[in-house]
């Protein structure tokens, strides 16, 4: 795992001091080596964390030829099959790295070595033979990639601190994707907090001449969920549990320390499970609890602990968060207001105590339809049968809307009907917290991406349709940036089996109703995974009620007197930093644990303002 960036300049030459002001923004994420290379007016830099081939996997890396050099944030799981594969076609290995394997790849298949990669990355090579920069980011958007482009110059960067070091560029603020972290929490993608940068999209690459001229920019990779009728329960059980296990083989490859967070969740808990099968000595496990009852789960993460005999560490955390407020604020570098950061946060500074890297549960809830707002919120308000019909009626009434569809219409779920629980802040009570001149400036565009990627996925099922926007936008944009930044601010590399290319794929083809149906009355999602994991353990921990990473962010900021004062004096103070864009009298009426989320999403803002003062 590593940081990368670089840029090109078409009015001066690139200086590797430069190159080493970029680097050192990212030497959390790298602190075990640096390099970098300088070819006429393209530059290339590289901090490292080794985890793969420890000694020959350095960088920027090249051909023997000289002719490619690469920059590589990731790991590519399928390597050593690719490896193979390569030197079948005539290629010469001087490393046993993933990052040569990735090279060659290029080489032989150009922009089209993306389809054949199982694994997380973000990378750049560049080009001399066609005099150009190829960009690419994973599937899924698991390591994040930004850039920025002026007449000048064209640079990039694994975080948007590493391009502030660019010199001679004037950032702006964006007012519109304020807006839009107000609405969202987030800023998708490819906005960014600034005008004059962008984040690549997952599943995109790019290629830029080296005049620093966009040449291409192209999606290379699209979820389709497809679902297959023709299997039993049985068979879906016995084929999700070898996907599942052959993905979480492919991701213990590592020649440094590694273990498991382990949250007591369903998706950690299978992570763990499926470990602990295949290893030779006990998983190394890490879990953090709140002295609030109601957000504390360290009773089930030490449950399957015990079952599988891990090694297993435990932290219970009375969170500073106006302390760490300042630290998250530098590294997430634009403003984000997901605050089950500060979990991640200490379980990632307990984690690297112990070794360089750790498997995740992330993708879990939207891949195998989790959430509760698929079960009580989408399917109860707007499912397309009457929910309130009897089990025969309901049965036969899809027949029935075919032959006659005026007399029982299916109703028809709108993309307004998932805005009421997919955004954070409504259009009414966002527009509120602006002052007026400002709110004049900011210029939406008349689809934003969770509407595009709504009606891209009309053609899916019911749940599906609300599981591809998570899939595409939330996750990606939230989810895993939360992650990979808390993590990487402790140098520590986090993986991700449930979200492999082919437990993705796999997962696609599920029927929804196997994910998602009523037991004992109540609707539950997750179905088939958690029938899977009562193998493993207690059916009572596998269906106990969802709690999420969720914080005790009310009693933080609400509860705690003096805590509740400091969160006054930053929001309500005239002439702070908020003040210059938002309605302070606005921001006042915010009170009650209700509003808890508003008003750390306000404090990360203005701290984020105060830092960056433009």
């Amino acid at each position: 795992m590593c940081g990368i960036a670089g840029f090109i300049k078409t009015n001066s030459t690139v200086t590797k001091q430069e190159l080493k002001q970029m680097a050192d923004a990212l030497i959390h994420r790298g602190p075990d080596g640096e390099g970098y290379f300088v070819y006429k007016n393209v530059g290339l830099a590289h901090r490292r964390l080794s985890i793969i081939d420890l000694e020959g996997g350095k960088q920027p890396f090249a051909t023997e030829d000289g002719q490619l050099w690469m920059s590589f944030n990731g790991e590519i799981y399928n390597y050593v099959a690719l490896r193979g594969e390569l030197q079948a076609k005539g290629h010469h290995f001087r490393t046993q790295s993933d990052t040569e394997v990735l090279l060659y790849a290029y080489r032989q298949w150009g922009v089209d070595c993306v389809h054949h990669l199982r694994g997380m990355f973000a990378f750049a090579v560049l080009d001399i033979d066609k005099q150009e920069l190829f960009l690419a980011r994973d599937h899924f958007g698991i390591k994040p990639l930004v850039y920025l482009q002026s007449e000048h110059v064209f640079a990039f960067a694994s975080e948007i601190q590493a391009l502030k070091q660019v010199p001679d560029i004037a950032l702006t603020v964006d007012i519109t994707a304020i807006d839009l972290f107000l609405q969202h929490q987030y800023i998708p993608a490819p906005r960014s907090i600034y005008c004059e940068i962008k984040k690549l999209p997952p599943a995109h690459y790019m290629r830029v001449n080296l005049q620093g001229k966009l040449v291409e920019l192209k999606r290379y990779w699209q979820l389709s969920f497809q679902p297959n009728y023709a299997k039993s329960t049985d068979q879906w059980l016995e084929e999700l549990e070898a996907v599942i296990k052959d993905s979480v083989h492919a991701h213990l490859v590592s020649d440094v320390p590694f273990g498991a967070f382990l949250s007591g969740g369903v998706d950690s808990s299978a992570v763990v499970a499926y470990m602990a099968q295949q290893m030779n000595r006990p998983v190394k496990t890490f879990s953090i609890g709140f002295e609030e009852a109601a957000f504390n789960e360290t009773e089930f993460a030490q449950q399957a602990a015990n079952r599988w005999q891990t090694e297993h560490h435990v932290e219970m955390v009375k969170a500073d968060a106006l302390g760490i407020l300042p630290d998250l604020v530098r590294h997430y570098g634009e403003p984000f207001g997901d605050n089950s950061a500060i979990p991640t946060y200490y379980v990632s500074k307990l984690a690297r105590k112990h070794v360089s890297m750790v498997l995740t549960g992330d993708a879990g809830d939207e891949i195998f339809a989790g959430y509760e707002s698929y079960t009580n919120r989408w399917n109860r308000h707007v499912q397309p049968v009457p929910e309130h019909l009897g089990f025969p009626k309901k049965q036969l009434y899809p027949l029935a809307n075919a032959l006659f569809p005026s007399k029982f219409p299916l109703r028809t779920a709108h993309y307004s009907d998932w805005e009421r629980y997919g955004q954070k802040k409504d259009d009414a009570n966002r527009k509120a917290l602006w002052r007026k001149e400002i709110a004049e400036q900011i210029q939406r565009e008349e689809k934003e991406i969770h509407e595009l990627e709504f009606e891209r996925a009309a053609d899916f099922g019911h749940f599906q349709q609300v599981q591809s926007v998570d899939f595409n936008v939330y996750m990606p944009n939230a989810i895993l940036p939360k992650v990979d930044i808390a993590s990487m601010m402790h140098s520590l590399e986090t993986r991700t089996p449930l979200l492999d290319k082919q437990v993705i794929e796999f997962a696609a083809t599920i029927p929804e109703q196997l994910n998602i149906s009523k037991l004992n009355g109540q609707w539950v999602g997750k179905q088939l995974l958690k029938k899977l994991l009562c193998h493993y353990y207690p059916k009572e921990v596998i269906y106990r009620e969802k709690m999420g990473f969720a914080t005790p962010v009310s009693h933080w900021l609400l509860e705690n007197g003096q805590a509740s004062k400091a969160v006054a004096d930053r929001l309500h103070a005239t002439g702070n930093q908020l003040d210059q864009y938002l309605d302070l009298a606005a921001i006042k009426k915010l009170s009650g644990p209700k509003s808890a989320h508003q008003l750390w999403s306000l404090l990360f803002l203005e701290e984020w303002l105060v830092q960056n003062k433009c």
